[in-house]
């Protein structure tokens, strides 16, 4: 059975809900769990596994950017939280880089369908109104990926239905995407840590 465009943005809304509540969960458990903390059990256990840990949360990641079940980047404050500011922000824009250009292809490959399906009709008549005039578009991407709250995952595959060369594209992704994860995880995990740390 053929699924319906608003079936699809149903389905896609309830697995947001839910992914946001097992993050905020997840989230409040590890930052006050002994377990997670440096010298916890969790650091032994990434360092059992060696180069495999890494590779786990950066395959995660770029599935996290293809289909966001967790929305608002919370993904990168977890990477923050379980590697540290270094690491984290190194293993955050590997899978960010690689998931926005499966996005762009997805875009290129599947066309419009797809894109429909995750932003509703008024914004997808919006961003398909600017989407070849050249600058208008280019800007509305550097605001995207600079801008948390844009979905820049989405402009990703919007660039990938433009006249957008890949290589343009991709230049443009590592020149603005991992300064707006940098600041937003950062402050964010800090935010979350003096939070609990708080009311521990």
């Amino acid at each position: 059975m053929k699924l319906t465009i608003e079936t699809k943005r149903r389905i896609i809304r309830f697995t947001t809900v839910i992914g946001v509540i097992i993050t905020i969960v997840g989230s409040i458990y590890i930052s006050q769990s002994e377990y997670f903390q440096p010298d916890g059990g969790f650091s032994d256990f990434l360092r059992r596994l060696g180069f495999m840990g890494p590779i786990i949360f950066i395959l995660v990641q770029i599935s996290q950017i293809i289909y966001p079940i967790i929305p608002l980047g919370l993904t990168n404050v977890i990477g923050d939280l379980l590697f540290g500011h270094l690491w984290g922000f190194l293993f955050n824009t590997i899978g960010m880089i690689i998931g926005s250009s499966i996005n762009f292809v997805i875009g290129a490959r599947f066309g419009h369908a797809v894109i429909r399906a995750f932003i509703s009709d008024d914004d997808y008549i919006k961003y398909m109104g600017i989407m070849n005039h050249g600058h208008r578009f280019k800007r509305l991407l550097r605001i995207g990926f600079l801008a948390p709250i844009f979905p820049d995952d989405i402009f990703c595959m919007i660039a990938g239905v433009s006249n957008m060369r890949f290589k343009q594209f991709i230049g443009m992704v590592i020149a603005y995407r991992p300064v707006s994860v940098f600041i937003y995880t950062y402050f964010t995990s800090n935010f979350i840590q003096v939070v609990f740390d708080y009311f521990s």
